[in-house]
């Protein structure tokens, strides 16, 4: 069964599965902070913010992690991909679209570090009418944005090998 499977199909096998892990981490923590950390925090300020520090300590390494194993295993992805004659145009475009939504994300993870985020402060002003474009919001909802791209360059993909 398995002995049918050639080495580097197994490493591509494993870089996927870097590449989905990575990405199920930093969207999944998102969500956790953005979908029930936050409503808890504002009904029970007093008792979650102690723990906010922490838990954002712990979460920024888990993105680190995740961001190096996402651009990592991506770019191998998409080598691997180019390097073949199944690439159609409307794949081309997919891509070109997660990546900027990927580029964004990963610039919203350098600007937090930049800014000393910290997950006890609410956006105030412009940044609370922008909070989605640039909060925890913004990671779950374009991370959401980017596994459907990637669900769509899949088919796109095994559609164009199928032909």
């Amino acid at each position: 069964m398995f002995g049918d499977i050639a080495a580097g199909d197994w490493i591509m096998l494993i870089v996927r599965w870097a590449h989905a892990i990575g990405a199920v981490a930093w969207i999944g923590g998102s969500a956790f902070f953005a979908l029930v950390l936050r409503p808890v925090e504002r009904a029970n300020p007093d008792l979650v913010r102690p723990v906010l520090r922490p838990l954002g300590s712990v979460y920024r390494e888990l993105v680190d992690i995740s961001v190096i194993a996402i651009i990592v295993s991506g770019l191998i992805l998409m080598f691997d991909r180019l390097t073949g004659n199944d690439a159609t145009a409307a794949w081309f475009i997919v891509l070109g679209v997660k990546l900027a939504l990927a580029i964004w994300m990963f610039y919203l993870v350098w600007h937090f570090r930049q800014s000393d985020f910290d997950p006890t402060e609410q956006p105030s002003g412009l940044a609370a009418k922008l909070s989605w474009l640039i909060g925890y919001n913004a990671m779950v909802f374009f991370g959401v944005i980017v596994f459907l791209l990637a669900s769509i360059l899949r088919v796109l993909f095994e559609n164009s090998i199928s032909s």
